[in-house]
């Protein structure tokens, strides 16, 4: 509303419409009102003329013409309520048309939030409850740049931080029920108390407007009720706010009974309708109260900054009023924020008035001095270059004029230049102011004194060393009075896990501030002292009651700051006048100063700092996760030492996932080596026994899982050293191991450093009774890679001999690996003798069966074998129940079966394929219903069943073309290919025994790997593959060609796929040489054209890595490749992971064995 039209309208409030206004606005702008929107209020959506936003009695007629086909009659007593019909259509129709019909309507996707919508949820409601379905709140929240947490089900309603949109009755599209029957009206206290007892919660401590509702609205009335009959009187005020011309006296009278107080927005003289009432409304709440302290009113903003030049004295004098009037809040309220707003906006362009200091000393301290509480109050960011050269260069001896107060205010400064070298990470600066102020401590206070030890804690707690910490806090004694010194000693005690010291420290500093608010007066900072001790004890027992307003509504802040900076980026765009060749290039800022989504962050974790709380408790309770991770991520693009600082302190992982590989490209690899080489040794020390449990947990738990994702930048020797520390993981403390770490240095791990660590996998011992069937990542090695080791052989040996079936099989595994490696003939010997004595012990596992595979056993052996398993896969009825165990049952025949595969005779061989039909001809339509769950997996059992046919195309000895059975077998793979199941590898294979024709084959191949389906993607890349193996460059070069042309100027999550398709062809000479020629210059444009491209960094790398391959490959066949050289110079590139760059390594690898091929995945 403009200020014109609300002047108007403001002047003709009467008295008791402005009191009522005026209290819900202070409720408001002090966090304690709350507000329920009703269906009414939908009615202010945008929609075209065609679309129309029913109401509930709109809604009800649409129910009665359901019901008795025609339209209801004013008259007609069988039109009751909205619920009895709803029930009605229930009953009569079911459910799901119930619901449908409700969709159609309140046509939500065809509707937009109007400007009501996003000036309502502008507002800094403590929540916004609203019983409508549509989703016209969470969007215009959106577009009102305020971040609402939106609940839509009781289990996350307890953990979900305010503000919150709590959608009490269902959302669309799917969130069900929709409450809309009697029944669900009767049930919804008892099925839904936790929303019920969340208005509750809010009529407690907030004041509540009802927006949209009328007077007979079922929502309101049962609302109502149910609140009234669990609360009685014991609620805050409850207003409905409406718009009614002809509401009469006794419906006031009745709402009053109910404890609502009606304020009626068509008293408002001169508003025009509705509309124009609701936007008067939001916009006088919009409005805030200034704060009274001590009877004055009390603002933090420095007018002089308005102007263009400022008197230094005056600038300095008035910086100074502000400060010494400050009323003493631990933490500046968020209210007065705004305030302060030049912290961001025009401090970071303060050097023209520091320069009118004209190298005055005393001068100079005195500027900085107010400008630096200025940042600190705002909770803002030090890290301007102008003010840190400032303090840099100020002498810090005494010099003339200078009297110790202006002496103690140089120490501040030096303090405040400290942090923000901690902050930065810039260790060597540090150390050496750090010993620059030590030098001169006896001059400090003790409040200076104490700051610079919590400083210092905060360093030493950056790198884990809680041992310093203890020693640091044990020699700190703040004054009772120091108030801001004991909550940051408390909070230290907090973080190394003395939880019991600092809840004593606590309770008696709350007694000590209780018993001054009794005996004094009214005073700001003793209130948001024990505001914040309150909070720190709730950071212990999480049970307590604390009131979190004030601290939620500067995250919000700091979220909405970034959010709105996000929106609009600072860019550098390309602009053109209106002239021809008028091109040139402006910095677009999304505002005045610092970046939003700096500040924000920066803001966010210096509120963690001043107030001294603990970031992450290992003890497992840890808030706001979820805002921390999306501050945390904003935090590594400009402090990426600072915040993997967090993560680990935050030891949580969802904070972990932050580190993915696209926020790990702001991490250099010098920070990467330097992070690991400061935090190494905590994380060694946390792994000893003695360690103690918050040091040992937050190892586990942050470090370790950081320190990992970090290897894709770390050098090899660390890695190794990582290595070992995963290895005691295994050994010590075997619920915290996870195989996947382990992985990912084997990844990340090359040459000698590899080979090392491949060898100490193999040696760990095999874990016994804790976790059965776990056990140490084994590495993938290359034939005869590494050397046999004698004590690995025995370690798996032995595990055969376990009466755990799991150990067992873990124990084979690791054989499996050992039989890869450079052996003598007597280990190799030693090893075949082991298995075969453990295969001889019934029963036959799968285990065991697979064995043969690896360890052949003499042919009177294994023949048995195969005809016994195929005759009980022959015999075995498979009952379809129309679940994937069905499914299961016969794939794992089919497993057990690859033993016999060539060993049958024809006749074997004819009833096998005979059984194999008519279990795909029996179920077909169960199969092909099952090819649209592809969310339970059903479909992927039944592609694994023709994988297994796969493998039995290729043996010898299958039945020849002519035999009947391969007619029934044709015309049942082919239904199946109809609807897209992975059959063209198995096709391909048969092509070669006369079963289909080659070229039918391939042209199912050119449509099928192309299509949108990655498991027919992956299955005609194989069958192409297969092709070469065969034919060689008689493969179809168009066909690579067009795969060429595609990842040319094609980039997603399926890219990957069609290099490994490339790969393959080209490792069994698939490309004829102008095919090959196009790979290469492929490839030597692809740094450009990835690097351009906007997909996730994940995909990315996958690309590069099977790029990488590529160039391997072409290295070993091809050397002269012109491709070659600038891809190599890419790859030494800052960014580009050890992952990635191993993938050359790889290709190589691939090249020198194509002929034979022995490169082992399990």
């Amino acid at each position: 509303m403009d200020k014109k039209r609300f002047a108007e309208l403001a002047k003709e409030l009467n008295s008791t419409l402005r009191m009522k206004l005026d209290t819900i606005r202070l409720n408001l702008h002090k966090g304690m009102a709350s507000c329920m929107v009703g269906a009414g209020f939908s009615k202010n959506a945008e929609m075209d003329s065609a679309t129309y936003m029913k109401d509930w009695f709109e809604l009800a007629d649409d129910f009665y013409e359901a019901l008795y086909r025609e339209k209801p009659k004013d008259s007609d007593v069988r039109y009751r309520s909205v619920l009895k019909l709803a029930s009605q259509v229930e009953a009569s129709m079911g459910r799901p048309s119930l619901e449908s019909m409700i969709q159609k309507s309140l046509p939500d996707e065809r509707v937009n939030p109007g400007e009501l919508h996003i000036n309502l949820m502008k507002l800094p409601w403590s929540d916004v409850f609203t019983t409508n379905y549509d989703t016209l709140l969470e969007r215009a929240s959106i577009e009102a740049n305020r971040y609402y947490h939106k609940v839509t089900n009781k289990e996350t309603l307890l953990y979900t931080p305010r503000p919150r949109l709590i959608k009490l009755h269902g959302s669309f599209p799917d969130i069900r029920p929709f409450i809309i029957t009697e029944e669900d009206y009767r049930t919804y206290p008892n099925l839904f108390p936790e929303f019920v007892n969340t208005v509750r919660q809010s009529l407690i401590e907030n004041c509540l407007c009802l927006i949209g509702f009328s007077g007979d609205d079922p929502n309101f009335l049962n609302w109502i009720g149910w609140l009234r009959d669990v609360m009685g009187k014991k609620v805050t005020p409850v207003y409905q706010i409406t718009y009614n011309l002809q509401m009469h006296d006794s419906n006031v009278h009745l709402w009053r009974d109910l404890g609502i107080d009606v304020i009626n927005l068509a008293y408002i003289k001169g508003v025009r309708g509705f509309a124009e009432a609701l936007d008067f409304f939001l916009t006088y709440i919009e409005k805030n109260f200034e704060t009274s302290w001590c009877g004055r009113t009390w603002c933090g903003r420095i007018k002089t900054l308005d102007r263009e030049k400022g008197e230094i004295d005056v600038f300095i004098e008035e910086m100074r009023l502000v400060r010494e009037s400050y009323p003493g809040w631990i933490i500046l309220p968020a209210s007065y924020m705004k305030d302060f707003s030049d912290a961001k906006e025009r401090i970071p362009f303060g050097e023209s008035l520091y320069k009118q200091c004209a190298n005055v000393v005393v001068k100079q301290i005195a500027f900085l001095y107010e400008v630096n509480w200025r940042i600190e109050t705002a909770l803002g960011a030090s890290d301007i270059e102008w003010y840190i050269e400032a303090i840099k260069e100020l002498p810090f001896d005494p010099v003339e004029g200078m009297d110790s107060a202006t002496y103690e205010k140089l120490f501040v400064l030096k303090l405040s230049l400290l942090n923000v070298y901690r902050l930065k990470g810039a260790n060597e600066e540090y150390k050496a102011l750090l010993n620059s102020i030590k030098d001169r401590s006896v001059q400090l206070g003790l409040e200076l004194e104490g700051q610079l030890t919590y400083i210092e804690c905060l360093s030493a707690i950056s790198v884990l060393d809680y041992e310093r910490v203890q020693q640091l806090v044990a020699r700190w004694t703040p004054r009772s009075s120091d108030y801001q010194g004991n909550l940051w000693k408390a909070g230290l005690l907090m973080e190394v896990g003395q939880l019991r010291e600092a809840e004593l420290l606590l309770q008696n500093i709350l007694k000590l501030v209780k018993r001054n608010i009794l005996t004094s007066e009214f005073s700001e900072l003793l209130f948001s002292v024990r505001s914040t001790i309150e909070l720190f004890l709730w950071r212990m027992d999480w049970t307590r009651s604390v009131d979190l307003k004030n601290l939620e509504s500067i995250m919000r802040d700091c979220r909405d700051m970034i959010v709105e900076a996000e929106r609009y980026p600072s860019r550098l765009e390309t602009t053109h006048g209106f002239n021809l060749l008028s091109i040139g290039q402006s910095l677009h800022f999304g505002g005045g100063g610092f970046e939003g989504d700096f500040y924000g962050a920066v803001r966010f974790f210096r509120l963690y700092e001043k107030l001294g709380l603990p970031f992450g408790m290992p003890t497992g309770f840890s808030t706001e996760v979820e805002t921390k991770t999306f501050m945390i991520e904003r935090l590594l693009r400009y402090y990426p030492s600072y915040a993997l600082q967090w993560i680990v302190r935050c030891s949580d992982a969802q904070a972990i996932e932050t580190l993915n590989r696209g926020n790990l490209l702001h991490i250099s690899r010098e920070e990467a080596c330097d992070f690991f080489d400061q935090l190494i040794g905590a994380c060694e020390a946390g792994l000893k026994s003695e360690a103690g449990r918050f040091l040992q947990e937050r190892v586990l738990k942050g470090l370790l899982p950081v320190l990992v994702r970090l290897s894709v930048l770390l050098t090899q020797n660390r890695m190794e050293r990582l290595f070992d520390a995963l290895c005691v993981v295994y050994r010590q403390y075997s619920r915290w191991y996870d195989e996947k770490q382990v992985t990912t240095l084997f990844d990340n791990l090359s040459g000698e450093s590899l080979r090392r660590c491949q060898q100490k996998a193999l040696v760990q011992p095999l874990l016994r009774g804790y976790h059965p069937g776990q056990d140490f990542r084994m590495p993938s090695l290359w034939q005869d890679e590494i050397e046999y080791i004698e004590e690995a052989g025995k370690i798996a040996v032995e595990g055969l001999s376990s009466e755990n079936s799991a150990e067992q099989q873990v124990a084979y595994n690791r054989i499996k690996v050992l039989n890869r490696t450079k052996r003598m003939p007597a280990d190799t010997a030693y090893l075949t003798e082991e298995v075969k004595k453990w295969r001889a012990i019934p029963p036959l596992s799968d285990e065991k069966l697979r064995s043969f595979f690896t360890f052949p056993g003499e042919e009177s052996e294994m023949l048995p074998i195969a005809t016994s398993e195929l005759n009980s896969f022959l015999s075995t009825e498979f009952i379809n129940d129309h679940s994937s165990n069905f499914i299961s049952a016969i794939r794992d025949r089919l497993f057990r079966l690859q033993i016999g595969y060539s060993r049958f005779t024809e006749e074997q061989h004819v009833a096998f394929l005979t059984k194999i039909i008519n279990i795909l001809e029996e179920n077909v339509d169960t199969f092909i219903k099952g090819e649209l769950d592809h969310f339970l997996g059903f479909r992927k059992h039944v592609e694994e069943l023709f994988s297994y046919l796969n493998r039995y195309s290729l043996v010898d000895g299958l039945p020849s073309k002519d035999n009947e059975i391969w007619k029934s077998f044709k015309e049942v793979i082919e239904l199946y290919l109809k609807h897209d199941f992975p059959v063209l590898t198995l096709m391909m294979h048969l092509s070669y025994r006369g079963i289909w024709d080659q070229a039918v084959v391939e042209d199912s191949i050119t449509e099928k790997l192309f299509s949108t389906s990655n498991t027919l993607l992956e299955d005609a890349g194989e069958a192409l593959v297969f092709l070469a193996k065969k034919e060689g460059t008689k493969v179809n070069q168009n066909l690579v060609q067009e795969i060429i042309e595609k990842i040319s100027y094609v980039f997603d999550e399926r890219t990957y796929e069609y290099l490994y398709i490339i790969r393959e062809l080209l490792l069994n000479d698939g490309l004829i040489e102008e095919t090959r020629t196009m790979l290469e210059e492929w490839l030597s444009k692809l740094p450009n054209r990835i690097e351009g491209s906007s997909i996730a960094e994940e995909i990315k790398d996958d690309i590069r890595y099977y790029a990488n391959q590529i160039a391997g490959i072409l290295s070993q066949g091809w050397p002269d490749s012109t491709a070659l050289c600038g891809w190599q110079e890419y790859m030494k590139g800052e960014k580009i992971k050890n992952d990635v760059r191993n993938g050359f390594n790889l290709g190589v690898g691939f090249a020198e064995r194509r002929l034979n091929r022995s490169f082992h995945t399990d």
